[in-house]
């Protein structure tokens, strides 16, 4: 299980056609560059710093440091980060930092008048299914065998180095379709991420503001069925937080309950045949019977294809040897010889 988090610089096309685009006194590019490369270089390390403090909060949490969402790639002006999740703990932990960072770089842009925003948004994929993990050949590099199979050491060097990778699927699709959602005030969450979410906050492992926004439409997702629509609060400034406090007020809308939250996405994804995530506590074993049928049908056909390659590779090895003479024959084909001799060595009457 993967978590997949994107942030978004928001105003960044105004910016760079008004203000951003006059020159830095102290660098030869205009303004809008400079924000940029802070952006992409801060953004980061405030992450990072947030979720070392999100993880001191927890207790055992020493396993997860080195577990942190690493820069996948960048798109633009937004700045995508992903990692493999361990448990509902480490979880949380990611999207309080997550949340954090948000609210702390979001401060940083206000003080310089509030041309820029950032919005984030999460979602989930499991692998290796129904998704995959695609190793990027780049020039130089050795050509990976296309018949090779995805093993977990794959996925290792997928979670160590994940820009040198590519993860594909219908989950990596719907959370970028769910993406469009995001606000600055609001993080947009993908069904899956939301159902744990919810399950992980009614189990007081997270604390979080949840709002439903009806559902929607996104092109490709659950065959263009209406697809739930859930964020998160990320306001930030405590003047929209009342204003929003008493719009709801006067609309009799209020904060949706994690309970029901969770319930309602439990029985839609029930309905619609969507696999549930599976994740466990920190120190719980991995309920298998909980296993999603997609990766069981993954299995048997892994499993089937795997002896295949090794029987493919067995025969390859001993071809080679026998044509360099550094191996004797299989000791099957040598026995066949050996019977196939006796018998034509054998008076006939």
């Amino acid at each position: 299980m993967r978590l997949f988090l994107s942030v978004d610089l928001v105003g960044s096309t105004a910016f760079k056609s008004s203000t951003g685009r006059d020159s830095n006194p102290t660098e030869p590019y205009p303004e809008w560059v400079t924000k940029f490369r802070h952006f992409y270089r801060e953004f980061p390390n405030i992450l990072a710093s947030r979720y070392h403090r999100a993880l001191s909060a927890q207790e055992d949490h020493d396993g997860y440091n080195v577990h942190l969402p690493q820069v996948w790639k960048t798109i633009g002006d937004e700045i995508l980060f992903c990692c493999r999740v361990q448990s509902y703990e480490h979880l949380a932990a990611c999207i309080a930092a997550f949340l954090g960072a948000l609210e702390d770089y979001g401060r940083l842009l206000d003080r310089d008048g509030k041309y820029l925003d950032v919005k984030g948004a999460g979602w989930i994929a499991a692998f290796p299914a129904p998704n995959v993990t695609v190793e990027i050949l780049r020039s130089g590099t050795a050509q990976a065998d296309a018949a090779d199979q995805i093993e977990e050491a794959l996925e290792e060097r997928a979670d160590s180095t994940p820009g040198d990778f590519d993860f594909l699927g219908k989950q990596i699709d719907s959370g970028f379709r769910t993406a469009k959602n995001a606000a600055s005030d609001r993080c947009s969450l993908s069904l899956e991420l939301a159902w744990l979410l919810a399950d992980a906050a009614h189990s007081e492992m997270f604390s979080a503001k949840f709002s439903y926004h009806g559902r929607q439409t996104l092109k490709g997702v659950i065959s263009d069925r209406p697809y739930p629509i859930v964020t998160i609060d990320a306001e930030r400034s405590l003047a929209r937080r009342a204003v929003r406090k008493h719009e709801r007020a006067v609309t009799m809308d209020s904060d949706i309950e994690c309970l029901h939250l969770r319930n309602f996405l439990e029985a839609f994804m029930l309905d619609e045949g969507i696999d549930f995530p599976i994740l466990k506590r920190h120190g719980e074993e991995l309920d298998q019977q909980k296993i999603p049928r997609s990766y069981r049908d993954f299995e048997a056909v892994w499993g089937t294809t795997y002896q295949e390659n090794q029987s493919r590779r067995s025969n390859e090895e001993s071809a080679a040897n026998a044509e360099d003479g550094t191996n004797e024959l299989p000791d099957s084909l040598s026995a066949n010889l050996e019977a196939a001799v006796a018998q034509a060595e054998k008076p006939t009457d």
